[in-house]
């Protein structure tokens, strides 16, 4: 058994905040009707350059993101522009426990969509929206996508070089975080109305989202009046040696040198003549002089292999990791001991791995349990599900509404 069996959620999102907080509730046994346009959501029509892609169609990265924030989805095609389309989510709500969209404010409300109306059809329904910039404020209306969320959060402005321009997160971390805030938010709003019977609205920002990500670096400024610097090689509010280093063959991630590891750590990388050393022998002197130290051990680690410093540095008990590639992963006991990339079979029979569930329940966890939809592909299963016969389905294909 799924932990989420029985739980029903109508998805109006598109793109990938609203899709992946679906996702997430999916993964862990959610029914997700994912409704589009005719034409299909904006993520169907991403493309990446022929020359980059690796089968010469530019596709890859469509696919990549429909199997990513739409697997497990029942698709179904609705116009929401007309009369008997609205019918149809109506219908839906009524059936459901959440309503998800990612519209912008006064969009949805003048498709007749907004909670309002919705909540009349179902007292109880979660009213989820993946916004870009919070439902209130002289913003709330604009568009926003990834790259605007970490811009207005200020992650981007603390990525990268002390002075040099401001560097995008090479993932699409402010989609991603407020999809799992989303997902977050959602559960929490289920308990209260599994306590006082109550629906309500959940909104999650990809501005609010990108602020949580940094709740430790913003509080820092609050209380200091000083941005953490920036530093590409390791933490701005963390001294030391809290830093990545290139071994002879690749990066490696080093942390916890701490005072009472910093003898043993030494002796561990042939470095005895460093214990002693009055500018490295405390904490704080490391702190200090800390680009010193690092330029000692910049020439010391590129010497040998990272297996190498892996297999001495161990005994001594500190923090030290590879720094991965996505190739790296495929093939680290880690993540395949703990199902972190699982195999999802397809209906032609053959398997794709996925990002699987990262939330382990021991006795009822979630697992990728289909691709995602073609456009439409459930649409005369879902409204004979909700009573329409097959000369209703005649007819709204002959309108145009489905």
């Amino acid at each position: 058994m799924l932990p989420l069996e029985g739980l029903k959620i109508v998805d109006l999102s598109q793109g990938q905040q609203g899709p992946h907080a679906a996702v997430l509730l999916s993964d862990m046994g959610a029914d997700v009707i994912k409704v589009e346009p005719r034409r299909g959501e904006v993520g169907r029509g991403i493309r990446m350059s022929r020359r980059l892609d690796p089968d010469g169609t530019g596709t890859s990265s469509m696919r990549a993101l429909l199997l990513a924030h739409d697997r497990n989805k029942r698709g179904v095609v609705i116009d929401l522009t007309k009369d008997r389309g609205k019918e149809i989510i109506y219908k839906l709500a009524e059936n459901s426990d959440v309503l998800l969209h990612n519209y912008r404010p006064g969009v949805i409300e003048r498709l007749g969509l907004g909670y309002d109306v919705v909540s009349q059809y179902n007292k109880r329904i979660i009213y989820a929206t993946a916004s870009g910039y919070g439902t209130r404020g002289p913003r709330a209306g604009q568009r926003a996508l990834d790259i605007a969320g970490q811009a207005t959060g200020g992650i981007m402005m603390q990525t990268g070089a002390p002075g040099g321009p401001p560097v995008p997160v090479g993932a699409a971390v402010a989609d991603q975080a407020g999809a799992m805030l989303l997902a977050f938010g959602i559960m929490v709003a289920i308990y209260v109305r599994e306590r006082t019977g109550q629906g309500q609205e959940v909104d999650v920002s990809l501005l609010g989202s990108q602020m949580t990500l940094q709740a430790w670096e913003m509080t820092y400024f609050l209380l200091t009046g000083q941005p953490p610097p920036r530093d590409p090689r390791g933490l701005g509010l963390v001294g030391g040696l809290w830093r990545i280093f290139q071994a002879e063959d690749r990066w490696l991630a080093l942390a916890g040198v701490d005072d009472e590891h910093w003898a043993p750590f030494c002796e561990a990388m042939a470095l005895k003549n460093l214990v002693r050393d009055k500018r490295f022998n405390t904490a704080d002197n490391r702190v200090e002089n800390r680009d010193e130290l690092v330029a000692v051990l910049d020439q010391h680690f590129a010497k040998k292999p990272l297996a190498h410093w892996l297999k001495v540095l161990e005994p001594v008990d500190i923090v030290l990791a590879p720094v991965n590639t996505y190739a790296d992963l495929l093939h680290d006991p880690q993540v395949l001991e703990n199902e972190y990339l699982p195999e999802l079979k397809l209906p032609d029979g053959g398997t794709q791995r996925v990002v699987g569930v990262p939330v382990k329940l021991s006795k009822t966890p979630g697992r990728p349990q289909a691709p995602a939809p073609e456009v439409g592909q459930h649409t005369n299963e879902v409204l004979l599900q909700l009573g329409y016969s097959w000369d209703d389905i005649a007819k709204l294909i002959e309108e145009g509404v489905i």
